[in-house]
């Protein structure tokens, strides 16, 4: 359960989440977002299929902006599915000066990773992010706050389900190389007294046609408290990707 410190503090930052009247800034407004697919097929000593993909959408306005994204991902080995997990994130975030280096937001997270015994691992949070420093070329962006998370085992790992308040920080870097090519790197803390998890994704995009971007990227997955002992705490993946920008 949360405590009475813990649900003020959401009350107090759920506040700031009502809109200003306006703002000085005129971002592109309206709706945005790319879909991301890769594929490889191997055959041999070992027979490999995997598959990734993902859409992303924003709806950007004067003072505030959605984004969301869904990731897929899937893989066997010898007819053997090995891998299949499904990911949402969805976030507003609430903008309080021109030039949208300060901010709040709320969002949640919600996955299914089947083969790491996970049914429903859900994530709400709330808190505050900061712009630290901004070009033309290069940003990087930071966000501190709080959550509330629950997380359900499969039936195969005993279905239990537990329940934490967690710390919640993240960074996220991009620097525009030049007029072709992008570099990204993101982390992202989730740290409470039962469970903490980390996921850092660094990537190169490098564009091919107006519309028209490919991926080289590397995920970083930690889970300290897995579901079972024989699940590992790291899990890895090198992709390569197709994006398309709408």
């Amino acid at each position: 359960m949360l405590s009475t410190r813990s649900i003020n503090a959401f009350a107090f930052i759920g506040m700031t989440l009502i809109p200003l009247s306006s703002l000085a800034a005129d971002p592109e407004l309206g709706f945005s977002g790319s879909g991301e697919a890769g594929y490889s097929s191997s055959t041999g000593n070992t027979t490999t299929t995997s598959a990734i993909g993902a859409i992303k959408m924003n709806y950007n306005q004067i003072s505030s902006e959605l984004k969301s994204i869904l990731e897929v991902n899937y893989k066997s080995e010898n007819d053997v599915q090995t891998q299949e997990r499904y990911f949402l994130d969805l976030q507003r975030n609430q903008f309080y000066d021109e030039n949208r280096s300060y901010y709040s937001f709320i969002g949640g997270q919600f996955e299914n990773s089947r083969f790491e015994e996970i049914d429903l691992d859900a994530t709400l949070s709330l808190g505050l992010g900061k712009r630290l420093y901004h070009t033309d070329s290069t940003t990087l962006t930071a966000e501190i706050g709080l959550g509330f998370q629950s997380t359900t085992l499969t039936s195969a790992a005993g279905g239990k389900t537990t329940d934490q308040t967690i710390g919640r920080l993240k960074l996220d870097f991009n620097h525009k190389i030049n007029e072709m090519v992008t570099f990204s790197q993101d982390a992202l803390l989730l740290a409470g007294s039962d469970r903490t998890k980390l996921e850092a994704n660094t990537g190169f995009k490098v564009k091919v046609a107006d519309n028209m971007n490919v991926k080289a990227s590397y995920k970083y997955r930690y889970n300290d408290n897995p579901a079972t002992a024989s699940i590992k705490k790291t899990d890895t993946q090198t992709n390569l990707t197709l994006i398309y920008d709408f």
